[in-house]
This record gives structure tokens, sequence and C-alpha cells, in this order.
């Protein structure tokens, strides 16, 4: 259990207005973009994914959080204001939900979970931030490669059977990475036939991350430039 998680069970999560919505299924939304903020998640268990849309419909996939991960952060504005991405589960899940005012109370309160959150925020500032050096400095194998080793970590091996099974879809994964779907298939089926992935309709398998890590190496310049 991870120091922040510590911290906010024990002086955030068990308060009286904070709720817990468990065993979420797949596809429930959290909330949706330009909606008003009103409250923070954190999450215990499974995936949830953070979309943002552009005008043109066209979508990426900011984020995948996992256990300890805080979403909505949007709600810590001292100014009322909307969430930036829609939230969606990805996979069966476990949340807490923190009403804004209760946040902004326990924020101004305790300085061992503000400090706590001000981490958090710069982890998160910093994980964006080597998103964009993903989509602008390296080629669709290296990101779809970084990627998948990212997931594997989050889930976990499978119980039973061999390697990692990650609960996303093609789709999903071109959304996360940046590229089109032709692109996206065209490089899985590649990477299949070198033994990285195995795919089926709503699967996809990692046999072994630290086979995918070793494999991720930086295309020239100029092979970096990908017109999704």
């Amino acid at each position: 259990m991870s120091t922040l998680t510590q911290i906010l069970k024990a002086q955030l999560l068990s308060l009286p207005d904070v709720s817990r919505l468990s065993s979420l299924r797949r596809f429930t939304s959290l909330f949706t973009q330009g909606q008003s903020a009103d409250a923070l998640y954190f999450v215990e268990e499974g995936l949830v994914k953070l979309t943002r849309t552009n005008h043109a419909g066209d979508r990426i996939i900011l984020s995948i959080a996992g256990p300890g991960d805080l979403i909505g952060e949007d709600v810590m504005s001292a100014e009322p204001t909307t969430y930036q991405a829609d939230a969606e589960v990805l996979t069966s899940a476990s949340l807490f939900r923190v009403p804004r005012e209760t946040l902004q109370r326990v924020l101004a309160t305790s300085g061992e979970v503000a400090t706590g959150v001000i981490d958090f925020l710069l982890n998160r500032r910093n994980m964006l931030a080597q998103k964009v050096e993903l989509l602008c400095l390296h080629d669709v194998e290296y990101r779809i490669l970084y990627y998948l080793a990212d997931l594997a970590s989050l889930v976990g091996p499978d119980s039973g059977t061999e390697g990692y099974h990650l609960p996303i879809t093609q789709a999903e994964l071109a959304d996360l990475i940046g590229a089109t779907r032709e692109t996206t298939s065209t490089t899985l089926n590649q990477l299949e036939r070198k033994g990285l992935v195995k795919l089926s309709r709503r699967l996809l398998t990692i046999p072994s991350p630290a086979l995918l890590r070793s494999a991720a190496t930086p295309a020239p310049v100029a092979l970096k430039a990908e017109t999704a």
C-alpha cells in the first residue's frame, strides 16, 4: 500500500460524506467531459480510462488509472469548474467518491493530505509530459510496446494461465497511443508474428512484458512522424 493510499484511507476515505462505489462494470461512466466537477475519485480496484474528445469527435485516451490513483482532480480548483475528460470503467472496479466540499475542507486542514495530493499531481504532470514525448518523438511500434508493457504492470499475470491478459480493444489501444486504427492493427499483427503479443477480438495477451521492453527500440528521427 502506497503512502498516499494510507494517508487517504486514514484521513479522507473514512469520512461519512465519502461513498464507496463497488463492483462497477465495464463501460460504467463516472463523469463526462464538460460536466460540472463535483467529486474526486480514488481507485481502489480495477482500471478506469480517461478520454478527451475534440470538437471534430476525435478521441485520445489521456491515461488509464489503476489502484491507488486519483481521478477527477479538476475538482481541486478554487473556483467551480468542469471535468476535462470522460472517465469510464475499463474493468470491474471499486472506487471511493469524495464530494468537492469534503475534499476542500480536508485539504485546508490536513497538511499531510495536501502534501500527498500535491505529490500525486506532480507525478500526473510528469506522466502527461512523458505521453507528449511519446506522441511526438517515437513511432507507433515503440508507443504500442511501451503502453502494453505499462498496462501489463497494472493488470498483473493472469492466474492459472500463461501471460498477461489486457482488457483493451484495438480501437482503445489506438486512442491510447494516438494513431489510426488501421496503423495500430497493422503494427499489432507484425508484433504477433514476432511472438510479442497474442490477439483476440476483445483481448490482448502479453507473454512477457520484459520482452516488450527489450524490443522497444526508438526509431531514427526521420521515422518518428506518423500521420494518424
